[in-house]
């Protein structure tokens, strides 16, 4: 479909436009809650289904275990035959998820800190402060080591969900320290051989394997001004699996199977519901409340480090802000090019937008999930937004410049040619007007009739004027009807005659149709005087004067086009000599002709006759002199029919 020029400035006018406000409202952070949403939908609709683990082992607090034991904490004595008994069972790693920086008793605590000091594959847990809670320190014996990690977790600001994990932290006091997930990971991973490397291009980010971790930004995917302290890590829905458990209760009575643990990691955590211990994660399909304990949650961090460094899985990719716009910026230029494809309420209806926009909305839908099962979060909303805005203001404009062009239009034609022909215009408009909105103008081919009262003047003398307009505008509008019935165009009214066009507003360039316009303008002409007949036995019958007629039909190339200073009052009609020496076939008087005897009379050029061929019966008059014509010109009278 061609479009105009000025349809298409103004759609990529509103493309940027639109998109600049879109971008502005996720730059507010209006739209990110809608984008998060949607991620939760991915993550538990289209991501790959979790597998189970084959790294971690949980070892859980239960409500049971508490009231077996009889109290909480866990006593020095519980606490020491619980390490042992994990010892034994030979695993990579041992992670302890409990807070142990006091002695409980009863027990002896320098069996507990020998234990924890020997046994270099435990690794501890502390937890940062902030403003409104002190942190808890690890073991004193483990101060300073490299089997210490902190256990605090991201928050989103949305029902305090979890999405993203931490690798390394600071408290702005100390040095920057490891989480306690990635410290298990990575003692798990030197048993494999992979380790802790600098990307080569950026070596502040931390490498495991073939895999770069990018540290979480700000603006990442559909977040928008999200926490980003520290280096955090997107989260994969693939880790969250029903990792293989014992009680601890059934941990001390031995009721651990044999290599239940080893090469495994084992994190040692309560699930207990008193403990209030408990995270929201989207990653459960399971779960509809997405509700997971902490060493559920840190057992998942845990396998998904391992399986981005062991190469098994991807970090979740994203797109820099830049490709962001760029993507809200093509979807509205898409949702434009829609928008100008709307040709009016006719054909592109409000039931076909709305098809057109859920379907584009899940076209949008299906490629942010098929992006997001092949590891890059595209956001969504924003592009949909942007796309749907742009089709909105580009088919409100182009359906508001449509109705002005089909107002004009109709007002320049709907009462001059059949409605066949008036529709068809519409139609076919982009042919007709101009870039700038305006009917073209152009050089065609036609056959133009001119009509007259003869002797209206006389008679207009002595009639009353409502009486003289109703006895002209009988004649006109049943001579007007003849001319749309033959596919003519009324181009004007003056007076007592009136002016018709055959071959306009559709350029001819068939021999064909030209001949058919000829024979068209001709076998109206005779219509016309048969009409008279009709009309003047009814003029007869009402006491009005009788009237006689005078036809004149050339043919030849003309110009098409809109006269007029403004849109409201453009008039469209032929110019040219066709049209002169048409009018002037109508006047002449160098033409005898009976009109008592014929009161219509029809004269026609050469030319004309040449293009209607035999179809009807004609009088050649030889050269005529016509006013205003410096050549003489061949005529011939119309006599019948063939």
């Amino acid at each position: 479909m061609r479009f105009e020029r000025a349809r298409i400035a103004a759609a990529l006018l509103t493309t940027v436009a639109v998109s600049a406000v879109v971008l502005g409202l996720r730059s507010a952070g209006a739209i990110a809650p809608f984008e998060v949403f949607l991620y939760d939908f991915y993550v538990r609709r289209v991501a790959p289904e979790p597998t189970p683990s084959s790294d971690v082992f949980i070892v859980e607090i239960t409500e049971k275990d508490i009231r077996a034991l009889g109290h909480w904490p866990i006593s020095d004595t519980r606490y020491t035959e619980m390490l042992r008994r994990l010892i034994d069972a030979d695993p990579l790693v041992i992670g302890v998820d409990v807070y142990r920086d006091l002695p409980v008793p009863p027990g002896d605590y320098t069996q507990l800190e020998q234990i924890l000091r020997d046994e270099s594959r435990i690794v501890a847990v502390e937890k940062f402060g902030d403003d409104e809670n002190a942190g808890v320190p690890p073991p004193p014996v483990l101060v300073g080591s490299d089997r210490v990690g902190f256990n605090d977790v991201v928050l989103d600001r949305d029902q305090s969900r979890v999405r993203r994990g931490l690798l390394y932290m600071d408290d702005g006091t100390g040095p920057v320290e490891p989480s306690f997930a990635l410290v298990l990971a990575l003692r798990a991973l030197a048993h494999h051989g992979v380790f802790p490397q600098p990307d080569p291009a950026v070596p502040e980010w931390l490498k495991l394997g073939r895999h770069t971790l990018r540290p979480f930004a700000s603006s990442d995917g559909g977040y928008v001004h999200a926490e980003e302290a520290g280096y955090q890590f997107l989260l994969l829905s693939s880790s969250f699996t029903d990792f293989p458990s014992i009680s601890l209760m059934g941990l001390l009575d031995g009721e651990l199977a044999p290599g239940a643990l080893r090469e495994k990691v084992a994190i040692v955590g309560s699930t207990a519901e008193s403990h209030k211990d408990v995270h929201f994660v989207p990653f459960r399909l399971d779960n509809p409340t997405g509700s997971i304990s902490g060493v559920e949650l840190h057992a998942a961090i845990v396998q998904q480090l391992i399986d981005v460094g062991l190469g098994r899985v991807a970090p979740l990719r994203v797109l820099s802000d830049t490709s962001e716009a760029l993507v809200v910026l093509l979807i509205g230029l898409l949702g434009s090019a829609l928008g100008l494809g709307a040709r009016g309420s006719a054909t592109f209806g409000v039931s076909s937008q709305i098809i057109g926009v859920l379907a584009g909305a899940a076209a949008l839908l299906a490629v942010g999930a098929l992006c997001f099962r092949f590891g890059l979060w595209l956001p969504v909303v924003a592009p949909a937004l942007s796309g749907v805005a742009c089709m909105g203001v580009v088919t409100a404009w182009t359906s508001s410049r449509e109705r002005s062009q089909r107002a004009m239009l109709m007002q320049i034609f709907s009462r001059n040619v059949s409605p066949y022909i008036a529709a068809h215009l519409w139609e076919h408009r982009d042919e007709f007007f101009t870039n700038e909105g305006r009917p073209r103008s152009r050089r065609m081919h036609a056959s133009v009739v001119f009509t007259d009262m003869k002797g209206y003047t006389a008679h207009a003398e002595k009639m009353d004027p409502e009486q003289l307009m109703g006895w002209v505008n009988d004649f006109m509008g049943a001579m007007a009807h003849r001319v749309g019935e033959f596919g003519g165009f009324v181009d004007d009214y003056f007076g007592d005659g009136m002016k018709a066009n055959f071959g306009v507003p559709f350029a001819r360039t068939d021999p064909v149709d030209i001949a058919r316009d000829a024979h068209n303008a001709v076998g109206c002409a005779f219509a016309m005087s048969e009409e008279l007949s009709n009309l003047n036995t009814e003029y007869a019958q009402r006491g009005l004067p009788t009237v006689s007629m005078r036809i004149g039909v050339h043919s030849g190339p003309v110009v098409a086009g809109c006269l007029g200073s403004t849109e409201d009052r453009l008039k469209y009609t032929v110019v040219g000599d066709v049209v002169v020496t048409a009018q002037r076939l109508e006047a002449t008087d160098q033409v005898a002709h009976d009109f008592d005897a014929s009161p219509c009379r029809i004269l026609i050029s050469d030319q004309t006759r040449e293009l209607i061929g035999d179809d009807f019966v004609c009088e050649p008059l030889g050269l005529v002199s016509l006013k205003g014509k410096g050549e003489t010109v061949a005529v011939h009278r119309v006599i019948s029919a063939s």
